[in-house]
């Protein structure tokens, strides 16, 4: 199977997925959903009244029912917000590659999917931001609480490549910056095999950081780690550089390993800096299974 199933991705909407939160930070949303207010005070859900009794807030007095039965009543809010959840999938050449199993763009939509069906579930915003071989480069679905639009970002993800891009991480993360309200989630999936000097420098991920949640997921396949005789092979970075490494060449393989270690210990470093959980899976991973015990993971360490 060369690109994702739509069939499947849309079958996910049936799994269930326990509620977890993955932090406390505060949401800014102001629209009920399924998530604690930051704000001291009421939330903007309307819950049910009651009586008024003495030290009450008297500007949540019902006037309407306090006029129709005699008695001052008081108005009951749920303190609940609902988060923005911003995924972000990484569609440049490298992800559609795999040597077992499947490739690392289909294991991609998985996860996307299921953690947009988990979001809705949890009454939660979705917007998705798509880079590489789209149209455009880079394309951004806005903010939606609807089926419909998941869909259609799922959809996206089932396609031929409309357009061929080298689109660096930072370019998404900068433009995910400019979208991202205080409080979102965000979802990076990459296989990050080319991790630039600005992303690792910073390329945004500081700021990011302090107002929202990141999670890296990375998806690689056994052939990102060690090269099997195949003769010399072209590798072309997101920069456009091309890379050429002779295969047969025990040293060759071994430069190629070399540069692997050097690309995780680079994301080691990202991640523990900012402090970004970090779900590595492989083309053979089961992903419908082994995502919520991940993020079940992420969640326990949060508390």
């Amino acid at each position: 199977m060369l690109y994702p199933d739509f069939d499947e991705l849309i079958s996910y909407k049936d799994r269930k997925l326990d509620k977890m939160e993955l932090s406390r930070r505060k949401v800014s949303s102001t629209t009920a959903g399924n998530h604690h207010s930051p704000f001291r005070g009421n939330g903007l859900d309307f819950d049910s009244v009651r009586e008024y009794v003495p030290g009450d807030d008297i500007r949540n007095i019902d006037w309407r029912v306090t006029a129709r039965t005699g008695s001052p009543h008081l108005k009951l809010f749920r303190e609940e917000k609902e988060r923005h959840t911003i995924i972000s999938v990484d569609m440049n050449a490298t992800m559609r590659f795999g040597t077992r199993n499947t490739f690392k763009s289909i294991q991609a939509a998985k996860c996307a999917s299921l953690l947009g069906w988990r979001a809705l579930a949890h009454q939660d915003r979705v917007s998705a931001c798509f880079f590489g071989d789209v149209q455009g480069g880079l394309h951004y679905f806005s903010s939606k609480r609807s089926q419909k639009a998941l869909c259609m970002m799922l959809k996206t993800l089932t396609e031929p490549p409309a357009e061929q891009h080298q689109i660096p991480l930072e370019s998404a993360l900068q433009h995910i910056a400019r979208a991202a309200h205080p409080g979102s989630l965000i979802y990076l999936i990459s296989d990050f095999m080319d991790l630039s000097p600005s992303f690792q420098t910073d390329s945004g991920l500081s700021r990011l950081c302090k107002t929202c949640d990141i999670v890296f997921i990375s998806i690689n396949d056994i052939a990102d780690k060690a090269l099997a005789s195949a003769g010399v092979i072209a590798f072309c970075g997101q920069g456009g550089e091309k890379m050429y490494v002779n295969t047969d060449s025990i040293k060759g393989r071994k430069s190629y390993a070399a540069l692997w270690d050097e690309n995780r210990q680079a994301l080691d470093t990202i991640t523990k800096r900012f402090k970004i959980p970090l779900i590595a899976f492989s083309t053979e991973s089961d992903i419908p299974r082994e995502l919520p015990l991940s993020l079940k993971k992420i969640a326990k360490r949060k508390k």
